[in-house]
């Protein structure tokens, strides 16, 4: 049973430039960097050196407030270095890439896997970061209990992924994220699509399914929980992305971290705006100088025009 949500007030603005939709496998970057600005709210401790062998999926730190929290290797190489800022404070980690990829294998998820066990998987794996939580959008708590898990697969913002395309041919994995995940909470697991798209959500099961429609910021995740169940005052929620769902699931299935992204290379400075099959953390060179670039002068933005 799907439910129909309509935004009226917005606005959608339309870009030069949007990605064809064919796929390219973009260059193996010569390193891959971990950021840690995008993990706010987390106090990292390290695991290894500068010097390390590390595998795809090897844990590389944790949190100091949440021992069990870990953050792992997008690739398998040589951490080569260490950026700290004021403070010591670590600001990024770069992990020369190995030519083949090597992958720390964790254990498949049982059939019939109860809550605390796939919490566990998600821990240690280095998954568990995908799960953000409203308010304030930040790492999920593994010790709350949302009333609710949140996925937007209707994209709103100019010149972003279309995830009917990003997603096709990926069911199997969605769907054994989405189950393990309804695991997690008492609540739904609320997947929002638009109204009238093909997108690979509308068939699976253990979950309550959302038509949208309307301008942006209808594709977003916190306008769409506020339409569906909106967070009262001592209530939390989780929200994932769909491409992140793809990793759980892959993880769940086959006991391996694969850091792999579709992302659009789009914009009116792009020679040819297509999608590219790459992993986390990949330098931006790597597919940017394939497509070829117009100008001399331009602005690189990691995310979509509103909010990256």
């Amino acid at each position: 049973m799907s439910k129909d949500i309509r935004i009226k007030k917005g606005f959608d603005i339309n870009l030069v430039g949007a990605a064809e939709q064919n796929t390219s496998k973009a260059a193996l970057s010569n390193v891959y960097a971990i950021n840690l600005l995008d993990f706010r709210g987390i106090m990292p401790k390290l695991l290894v050196k500068q010097g390390a062998e590390v595998k795809a999926g090897e844990p590389l730190f944790y949190s100091k407030d949440y021992k069990d929290m870990l953050f792992v290797s997008p690739v398998s190489g040589e951490l080569i270095e260490i950026n700290r800022g004021a403070r010591r404070k670590i600001l990024t980690i770069k992990i020369l890439a190995d030519k083949s990829q090597d992958y720390l294998e964790h254990s498949k998820m049982r059939p019939g896997a109860d809550s605390e066990e796939i919490k566990s998987l998600l821990l240690k794996s280095g998954c568990w970061p995908f799960i953000r939580q409203r308010p304030y959008d930040h790492i999920a708590d593994p010790l709350a209990t949302p009333k609710g898990i949140f996925i937007s697969a209707y994209v709103t913002a100019p010149l972003a992924a279309d995830l009917d395309y990003t997603l096709k041919g990926k069911e199997e994995e969605l769907q054994t994220a989405l189950t393990a995940l309804g695991k997690l909470t008492p609540g739904k697991v609320h997947v929002s699509v638009g109204k009238g798209s093909s997108s690979p959500f509308a068939k699976l099961q253990d979950i309550e399914l959302h038509k949208v429609s309307g301008p942006h910021p209808a594709g977003l995740v916190g306008t769409q929980i506020n339409k569906i169940n909106p967070i009262n005052k001592g209530e939390v929620v989780w929200t994932i992305t769909p491409q992140d769902l793809v990793i759980i699931g892959e993880l769940l299935l086959t006991g391996r971290f694969n850091a792999q992204r579709t992302i659009a290379l789009a914009g009116s400075t792009v020679k040819s705006p297509k999608y590219f099959s790459t992993k986390i953390g990949a330098e931006i060179a790597t597919f940017l100088y394939a497509s070829g670039v117009k100008d001399e002068r331009f602005r690189v933005i990691n995310g979509d025009v509103l909010t990256g």
